[in-house]
């Protein structure tokens, strides 16, 4: 009885952390507008999503991230603040 219990834990945490590892997203700053539309493209499908961008992309105008944020907004995100860091900002979204 107690073997059987050990092995069931341990079958619960195999599949605990392989989808952890799963849901694990490589986050990585973005420094060009085709990369961040991938980006969004191909990996926001969760309720809350963080976007990493350089500063190199904040331009005074902010056409990049109305490019960017066109995408964004389409599948249903909204802003939802940001971060600034040293070189880049956190983007932070939340779809209802």
């Amino acid at each position: 009885m107690k073997k059987s219990i050990r092995i069931i834990f341990a079958l619960v945490f195999i599949v605990i952390l392989s989808n952890c590892n799963e849901a694990k997203k490589e986050l990585q700053i973005l420094t060009n507008i085709e990369d961040a539309r991938k980006f969004v493209s191909e990996s926001f499908n969760e309720k809350e999503e963080t976007l990493l961008i350089s500063d190199k992309l904040n331009d005074g105008l902010g056409l990049n991230m109305a490019i960017i944020g066109d995408g964004i907004l389409k599948k249903g995100y909204m802003p939802d603040g940001f971060i600034q860091k040293e070189g880049y900002r956190i983007y932070k979204y939340k779809k209802e």
